[in-house]
């Protein structure tokens, strides 16, 4: 059985994320959304937008991290392309399985761990790996209502 005090920092860790913090960014994910059923055309212009603004080195944290720079690098190749495609929403996933595993993963192992972890990198990473994630549910929902030329 999980050790109590380990599972109270997991619950402080998630209220923390799950507060004000990124709130403008999720919104604008969820209107990008009801405007690609209205417009979608306009609402591609204003992911890509959202995309580019997120998607950042020095904003993701992924400096110093190869594997990261590499697929955040395959990410704006294919946004580049112009195209919201299958190979767009496949380099997305991989990013977002690398920023995990190399990202998220050993911050929260040492967060649990030790008490003298970095509370706050932790909250950014973490917050970072959901953005990540709606973007990846935003081009999923504008795939679905493309449409049909």
């Amino acid at each position: 059985m999980p050790n109590r005090k380990k599972l109270e920092r997991v619950g402080t860790l998630f209220e923390a994320a799950a507060s004000k913090r990124g709130q403008s960014f999720f919104d604008q994910c969820s209107k990008t959304k009801f405007l690609a059923v209205n417009d979608y055309y306009k609402a591609e212009d204003e992911y890509i937008k959202l995309v580019t603004k997120t998607l950042s080195v020095k904003g993701l944290g992924i400096s110093g991290k190869d594997d990261c720079y590499g697929c955040l690098s395959n990410v704006k190749s294919a946004l580049e392309s112009g195209q919201l495609n299958k190979g767009f929403l496949d380099a997305l996933e991989n990013l977002r399985s690398t920023y995990l595993n190399r990202m998220l993963k050993p911050v929260f192992k040492q967060y649990l761990h030790k008490d003298t972890a970095n509370k706050q990198a932790l909250q950014e990473i973490y917050t970072n790996a959901m953005k990540i994630e709606s973007l990846i549910e935003v081009i999923q929902f504008m795939n679905k209502v493309q449409p049909i030329e």
